[in-house]
This record gives C-alpha cells, sequence and structure tokens, in this order.
C-alpha cells in the first residue's frame, strides 16, 4: 500500500507526463465522486476528464518538477512546477499550488491554484481548460 503522498506523485507523474488522454489512468487514482476548485473554477469528476482531454489535445508533451510535498492526515499540499510544449511547438511554464484529500486511496478533493510563469496569454487558462 502506497502513502498518501506517494498516490499523489504517482498521480501527477502519471497523468502529466503521458502524452496520450487515457482515461483509465483517471480512474486509478481519482473517485468518481471527485471535486476540483482550480483558480475559481468548479470541476467535477467528468469535468476533469474533459480537462486532462483537451489539454492533451493541445500538447504534445509536458514535465513535472516537484519542489515540495507536504501530508497529514488525509491531506496532501504540492508545490510543482508544470512544463508544457504544445503541438506547435510553443512551450509554456506553470507554477501550481496544489492541496489534494484523499479516501479509501482516491483523490477525492483538490483546490489548485495555477500560475502561468511563461508561455503565450492564450494558455494562460491551461490549468482549467477544457
Amino acid at each position: 500500500m502506497q502513502s498518501i503522498k506517494q498516490t499523489v506523485i504517482a498521480a501527477l507523474q502519471t497523468l502529466i507526463t503521458d502524452p496520450l488522454h487515457d482515461e483509465s489512468k483517471i480512474a486509478l487514482f481519482f473517485a468518481p465522486d471527485y471535486q476540483q476548485r482550480v483558480d475559481g473554477k468548479q470541476l467535477d469528476y467528468n469535468g476533469f476528464v474533459r480537462h486532462m482531454k483537451a489539454i492533451k489535445s493541445h500538447t504534445k508533451q509536458m514535465s513535472i518538477s516537484i519542489k515540495s510535498v507536504v501530508s497529514e492526515n488525509d491531506t496532501v499540499f504540492t508545490h510543482h512546477y508544470v512544463n508544457v510544449e504544445k503541438n506547435q511547438e510553443e512551450k509554456s511554464k506553470f507554477e501550481v499550488f496544489a492541496c489534494f484529500t484523499l479516501s479509501s486511496e482516491k483523490i477525492i478533493r483538490c483546490e489548485e491554484l495555477t500560475r502561468m510563469i511563461t508561455g503565450p496569454s492564450e494558455d494562460s487558462d491551461l490549468g482549467s481548460k477544457s
């Protein structure tokens, strides 16, 4: 059994670095009643799946660099960076602060703030695009 910290790290690495959209990988880590609030926008599980599909359709590859991870009880906080290369070779970099809540080894909630550090202005909503 993984720790909740390991579960969140594995989810981030799997979903961000895989260039293909694969809903079965989302289901490995996220509960069907998952809720996400990102930059003031609310997403449920299906909205999150659409969000990941939209991102994967616009990107060639993404990488993640985790600066810090802290866990306590059922909560994991991450501070990480995501580098994005879009299909047209444009590049963006984002800083992400996320607070995950887990239950029964699945992520049930995420409260996230995403800030674009570099990149074209049309990418500024990539953290919540669907």
